[in-house]
């Protein structure tokens, strides 16, 4: 469970700065202050349609990124409450006699 955790921790990683820079390259109704965070690069890049293709870019990476949420906490939760065997041994207080 532990290399699931962490691969899924990975892929939460790059999933949510992919979304930063796919929200940041979109234009807003503001369009001068979004030049300067590369939406006509986007638009140079990607065409006439970069709005359309960022929009649902940004739909998926959105839905990725709630799934990947709730996976993990369902792990870490699952985790929590299946201990491990070693965890399961009972501890005894050794008392010292005088």
């Amino acid at each position: 469970m532990d290399i699931l955790f962490t691969v899924l921790s990975i892929l939460l990683i790059i999933d949510a700065v992919l979304l930063i820079i796919i929200v940041l390259m979109q234009k807003t109704k503001g369009a001068e202050i979004g030049a300067i965070f590369g939406s006509g690069a986007a638009a140079a890049v990607l065409g006439a349609g970069a709005s359309n293709i960022l929009t649902k870019i940004t739909y998926w990476l959105g839905g990725i990124f709630l799934f990947l949420v709730f996976a993990l906490s369902y792990i870490h939760h699952k985790s929590l409450h299946n201990p491990s065997v070693i965890s399961d041994i009972p501890q005894t207080k050794q008392t010292e006699k005088k």
